[in-house]
């Protein structure tokens, strides 16, 4: 008779289900941050661009898009190259 329980083929089976989550996880993680990363390092200057030369009041969706992506990239490039 078999003492296997139930309960352990389950958990065995999430582990194997969430491996493979885990690894696109990390797969993912680093680009997303490298990304984001450089994207909040770059959107300041092309913020400062649009100003100086007045495209910041002419399109200011544009300039607020900007803003925007540079929160975003604060965001998902944060813990990058830790």
């Amino acid at each position: 008779m078999s003492s296997a329980s139930p309960l352990r083929s389950e958990s065995a089976a999430e582990t194997r289900q969430w491996v493979p989550a885990r690894a696109l996880e990390h797969a993912l993680r680093s680009p997303v941050q490298f990304v984001g990363f450089w994207a909040a390092v770059v959107l300041p200057f092309v913020l400062l661009t649009l100003v100086a030369t007045g495209h910041a009041t002419q399109q200011p969706a544009v300039a607020g898009g900007v803003v925007a992506g540079n929160l975003v990239g604060l965001l998902l490039g944060r813990g990058y190259n830790r």
